[in-house]
Order: C-alpha cells, then sequence, then structure tokens
C-alpha cells in the first residue's frame, strides 16, 4: 500500500487535523518541523479535548500510520509532550535521535518527572522546554534540556535580551525563539544569540524596494513572463533556458525522472516540450527557476510546493475546473518572499491571467478563496475554517501534498548543485 493510500484509509475513519510548522536555523535553512495537531475539528478555539490522547495520536499518525518520512524525511521532529506520556517513555516511538520531545510549560519538574527526563536523554530523545521562563522551580529541567525555546511576542525586547543572555551561559543550551513574525524580528532574535527560529517570517518577504535585479533573477524574471503568455514562444523559451545551464541541466534531469516514467530519455528541452505540452512544462519552469532564485529557496520551496499541490488538490475536490490554474496560484504566491520584492511589482513583469493576479494580490475569486483557506490551515488556525467535513478533506489534501512534494524536492534540490 503506497503512502497515499495508507493515508486515505487512515483519515477516512479519523476526523482530525494535521500540519507541520518548519524550524529555520540562522541561515534560514529548515533544521526540523514541529508536528501541529488537533484531535477534535469541531472545537470552536486550538485547545485538545485531551492532551494525553492527542500527542499519543500524533505519534500514532506520524510515526506509523503515515510514516515519519514524507512527513520530515531525516529532520529531526519536535513534538509536544504531556506529563502522563513522558512517566509512560515505553510508549514512545523510535528513532529516538529524530525526536524532539517538548515539555510544555504546565508541566512541573517532580522528581518523577526529572527521572523520566533522565532516562530519555539516555535513550537518544532530545528535551525541549516549550515557552520556558526561568525561575527557582523551572531551574530544575535545565540539566535536562537540549533545546530551550522562548516566546519572543510575550515580553518586551529588553525582558528576551535578558533572559537569552542567561540562558546563553548554560552550556550546550540551544535557544529557539518562537512566533517570530517578520524579518525585523529574525534579524533581531539572530543578534540576540537565538540558534533556532520557528514562525511564520518564513513565509513573507524582507522586503528591500530598492534591490536592484541580479543577472539570474533578471533571467528568471524574463522566462516566467515567457512562460505566463497566452501564446508562449518555444524558441525564446528555449533561449532563455539555454541562457542558464544549470537550469536547463535541472529541467531535463526532472523530466527523466521516475515522476513521468516516459518511454525515452529526452536528451532536448525541445523532445521536453514535444513530449509534455506546455502546461505541464509551464508548471516544472516555475517550479525549478523558483528552486533557484534564491539562497533561502531551499527553505522556501518545501513549503511552496506543498501549498502549491495543496491549492490543486482542494480545487479538484470542490469539482472546481482547471485545477492546474490552482496549483499555479499556490506556487507563485510566494513569489514576494523568494524574489524579496512587493507581490504587485513582481506581477507587473508577468502576464498572468486577470483571475489569478486577483487572486495573488486581494485573495479575491474562486482562486483567491482556495489559498486563503490552504494558508489557513498551514498556520494551524483550525478553528476559523467552516466544518468539520472540509477540515477532513484538507487534512487529506495536506499530507498528500506533503508526500509529493517529498518527491518532487529531490530534483529540485540540483538548484544547489546537491
Amino acid at each position: 500500500m503506497t503512502y497515499q493510500e495508507n493515508y486515505s484509509a487512515v483519515v477516512a475513519q479519523e476526523n482530525y487535523c494535521l500540519a507541520r510548522q518548519p524550524i529555520c536555523n540562522t541561515e534560514s535553512e529548515t533544521a526540523a518541523y514541529e508536528l501541529l495537531y488537533r484531535n477534535n475539528p469541531d472545537q470552536t478555539d486550538a485547545r485538545v479535548s485531551c492532551p494525553h490522547e492527542a500527542t499519543a495520536r500524533v505519534l500514532t499518525l506520524a510515526f506509523m500510520d503515515i510514516g515519519i518520512r514524507p512527513l520530515a524525511g531525516k529532520l529531526p521532529v519536535y513534538v509536544n509532550m504531556t506529563d502522563e506520556l513522558l512517566l509512560r517513555k515505553d510508549i514512545l516511538p523510535k528513532p529516538a535521535d529524530q525526536i524532539v520531545l517538548e515539555v510544555l510549560e504546565d508541566i512541573p519538574p517532580t522528581p518523577e518527572i526529572l527521572d523520566a527526563l533522565k532516562d530519555l536523554k539516555s535513550q537518544g530523545y532530545k528535551i525541549a522546554l516549550d515557552d520556558f521562563v526561568l525561575n527557582p522551580k523551572t531551574r530544575a529541567f535545565l540539566p535536562y534540556a537540549d533545546i530551550i525555546k522562548l516566546d519572543v511576542m510575550s515580553c518586551s525586547r529588553a525582558t528576551l535580551e535578558k533572559r537569552v543572555s542567561i540562558l546563553k551561559k548554560q552550556s550546550g543550551i540551544v535557544l529557539l525563539a518562537e512566533k517570530v513574525e517578520t524579518w525585523d524580528e529574525f534579524h533581531e532574535c539572530k543578534a540576540m544569540g537565538f540558534d533556532l527560529f520557528q514562525g511564520y517570517f518564513l513565509s513573507r518577504p524582507e522586503i528591500l524596494n530598492n534591490r536592484p535585479k541580479s543577472d539570474s533573477g533578471m533571467l528568471i524574471a524574463q522566462l516566467l513572463a515567457e512562460i505566463y503568455k497566452a501564446d508562449p514562444d518555444v524558441a525564446e523559451l528555449e533561449k532563455l533556458i539555454s541562457r542558464d545551464p544549470q537550469l536547463y541541466y535541472r529541467i531535463i534531469k526532472y523530466v527523466n525522472s521516475a515522476l513521468y516514467s516516459l518511454p525515452n530519455e529526452i536528451s532536448s528541452l525541445r523532445h521536453a516540450i514535444t513530449l509534455l505540452g506546455l502546461d505541464q512544462l509551464k508548471r516544472i519552469v516555475s517550479m525549478l527557476a523558483l528552486a533557484g532564485s534564491s539562497k533561502r529557496a531551499p527553505s522556501l520551496m518545501p513549503v511552496a510546493l506543498i501549498r502549491a499541490k495543496m491549492c490543486q488538490n482542494l480545487a479538484e475536490s470542490r469539482g472546481e475546473q482547471n485545477a492546474e490554474s490552482f496549483f499555479t496560484i499556490g506556487l507563485l504566491s510566494m513569489l514576494d518572499a523568494f524574489f524579496q520584492r512587493p507581490m504587485d511589482m513582481i506581477l507587473e513583469d508577468l502576464p498572468l491571467q486577470k483571475s489569478i493576479k486577483e487572486a495573488l494580490l486581494t485573495h479575491s475569486g474562486k482562486g483567491g478563496e482556495v489559498l486563503d483557506t490552504v494558508i489557513t490551515y498551514e498556520k494551524g488556525m483550525w478553528e476559523d475554517l467552516s466544518s468539520s467535513e472540509e477540515q477532513t478533506i484538507l487534512t487529506n489534501a495536506y499530507i498528500q501534498s506533503v508526500i509529493w512534494a517529498d518527491e518532487v524536492s529531490g530534483i529540485t534540490s540540483l538548484a544547489k548543485g546537491k
């Protein structure tokens, strides 16, 4: 049974929401994921009805029903723990070295909990202290902590700087800033000494209005402009792609991959266009062009691919015509983050359909509605979605998109010459 078939069988029997949020390092590269979960989509807020059950279920889903590989590859995953599950440490899944156990702020440092943490560390699990505030009581956790998460929105900058200064003196502790909303906050936290960062800033642009276009950036803009014309000029496409040997190679490599199972090896771009058609080539060129567009592309690309595929999956589930256009909307919705320029300035150079531009700029129309829904799900704001039935459909679409993006990312990683 494939991952998709296995997951669909599970989701048909359960009613829950599951997503992941990237955690990045100081170079804005994805370093880990936190698994977000709610076991009762009918709730009106984000709290779970039974924390023990929720954590046990997310571990079962991630490591057994779906599998950790399509969810996170080889990267670590952070999972919220409860005191009960920490004490019942024998039921935690393996591999231990891929799991970071988050000790929530309401768990007291009792002798039993501290003994459990000591044992879990000896098994290879990493321990993170969530929403940590140092005081005489919580100090008992420090000898067992690998990572400390600080909520940057919960206190003033001066208080945050003081906390970082104190905690940095603890040997071997990694500091993680959570709820980082903007690139300004990212840079501030980086300067304070944080090692890891979590929040929505990654999917937002760091706007540099006077930033000149590089030669490679201009080539990508020209390429995207040509391919999104109503009647693209194949000869012009070949000419533009040929100016970037790495991009040319990636396209041929991608099309020759097992994703397409073509009967003959493709040796030229003209051959690829003939076999695939312009619509499919448009998708491939867009993905690979963005994958090599900036130093932040390796972190942004998985998010963009999941968003694009989820938009398409959701459009198909709703019976929308031309679901490919919804994929385009999802993929291009992060152009500003890729190119570090305002979206309206970027779209001036692209001859996109009016409905696609409106979806990207104002989130209007059916495309904008689907995009809004997908972004809401990404953020774990499930209480804002309309019904448990829709949330089940979205969860299914999300995990299938994660699996698909994992397959695709092996080819798009060639953007970095891997």
